[in-house]
């Protein structure tokens, strides 16, 4: 990826960021092409810094079942061939173990409200969980930081 790229990426993650804090709901290309850039960017920090997070729900709220599924950082396995660290929307179900359902980007519209709402909140409790395991004052860990100040 070019600098210029990863610029982009940067940007396009900071707007999204910028739009869940002011509680706007954003739609478009513009939206797809933000929860692509925070998904690979997601995947590096994640990668890097090897802390599990437990996020926010984002079941369906009109059912009254954000629980069953919610954001997770870990490594997450998807089937025998891909597996990886990153942010994706999990079975939260105690039977399911976290299974991977979705990348961020993969939802639906409904879910992707749900899912945009919340990443304030996500943000927020995931910067304390990489305080918390000591790698604040890594790079990986100064971003999420940064990210985490945009809200």
């Amino acid at each position: 990826m070019s600098e210029q790229d990863k610029d982009t990426s940067q940007d396009a993650v900071l707007w999204l960021l910028r739009e869940a804090r002011a509680g706007n709901m954003p739609k478009g290309p513009e939206v797809d092409q933000a929860l692509i850039a925070l998904d690979e960017e997601m995947a590096k920090l994640a990668g890097t810094l090897k802390v599990e997070f437990m996020g926010p729900g984002v079941g369906m709220a009109d059912m009254k079942a954000e629980h069953v599924y919610r954001l997770a950082v870990r490594h997450h396995v998807w089937d025998t061939t891909t597996a990886g660290w990153g942010l994706k929307i999990c079975d939260a179900l105690d039977n399911n173990e976290l299974r991977p359902m979705w990348p961020v980007q993969g939802v639906g519209r409904l879910r992707r409200q749900q899912l945009i709402s919340v990443l304030p909140e996500f943000f927020r409790g995931y910067a304390a969980a990489v305080a918390s395991a000591g790698k604040a004052d890594t790079p990986a860990g100064r971003r999420v930081k940064e990210l985490a100040g945009q809200l």
